[in-house]
């Protein structure tokens, strides 16, 4: 349409490298956290929520259930498994959080991954039981990850440390 060319004739005068981001709205999709901790491209501590929104609300201020309530098994692997090869990927050592879209008809997606502590980081730390802080401090100075870690089941390889009795919310 016209007013969709005029916009991106002013987007081109504003950024001739990158003037337009198009994104698509996906319907029916669960929006998915993961807060997780690295140590040369190796997951050592995970932790999966949902938003409990539609997919569409930012999640800075969407609500997150942990530990996720309405995604199937197989969606959880897939995020696992997209977790583990950025991870390798980027040689991650330290936090990093990732947000997943999951569609209706199964497919996992990258929203964005950020190489940082989340908002959610504390919130994933108390509702697990272990402090994803102190694992990422430890190997971002090169001394490894902490005893109780090893005592915890929060790696890719299984499910997570979640509570059986009770929600983070």
């Amino acid at each position: 349409s016209g007013e969709l060319a005029r916009n991106l004739q002013v987007a081109g005068e504003v950024s001739n490298e990158h003037p337009v981001v198009l994104s698509k709205f996906l319907l029916n999709s669960k929006e998915i956290d993961i807060d997780a901790v690295a140590e040369n491209g190796e997951v050592l501590c995970h932790a999966i929520s949902e938003h409990i929104e539609q997919a569409g609300v930012h999640s800075g201020d969407a609500t997150l259930l942990m530990p996720p309530q309405t995604i199937d098994e197989e969606t959880l692997d897939k995020c696992r498994d997209t977790c583990r090869r950025i991870a390798k990927a980027f040689n991650i050592t330290g936090p990093f959080n990732m947000q997943l879209i999951a569609t209706e008809d199964g497919d996992v997606k990258i929203i964005e991954t950020n190489v940082r502590a989340s908002r959610s980081f504390p919130f994933a730390s108390k509702t697990v039981g272990g402090d994803f802080i102190e694992v990422a401090t430890q190997v971002m100075v090169g001394a490894g990850q902490p005893e109780w870690l090893k005592g915890k089941d929060l790696g890719l390889d299984g499910k997570g440390s979640y509570p059986k009795t009770y929600m983070g919310c």
